[in-house]
């Protein structure tokens, strides 16, 4: 791999790594974890009839694999988050 395309590729791995742990901060400080889970289920609905991805990538197979894989991930953090614990 190219230096420039190292650099790159990292670039968008760190982004998107702060931005998950950004999302857990926001999502654990919130006072209604169900509200939350409930948001992102119906910010899921509306992703799926208008895509934001670019026109060129919604044709991909392995881009729509991907983000699904990554909703369901986030979705089973928020669940978490909702659900509450039971003591040990």
């Amino acid at each position: 791999m190219d230096r420039i395309t190292e650099q790159t590729l990292c670039d968008l791995q760190a982004q998107l790594y702060v931005q998950r742990i950004a999302l857990c901060a926001l999502a654990r400080a919130h006072p209604d974890p169900d509200a939350v889970l409930s948001a992102w289920r119906a910010t899921l609905a509306e992703a799926a009839s208008d895509p934001v991805v670019a026109a060129h990538a919604q044709r991909s197979e392995f881009l729509a694999e991907r983000c699904q894989a990554f909703a369901e991930d986030w979705t089973a953090e928020l669940v978490e988050l909702a659900v509450p614990r039971q003591p040990r």
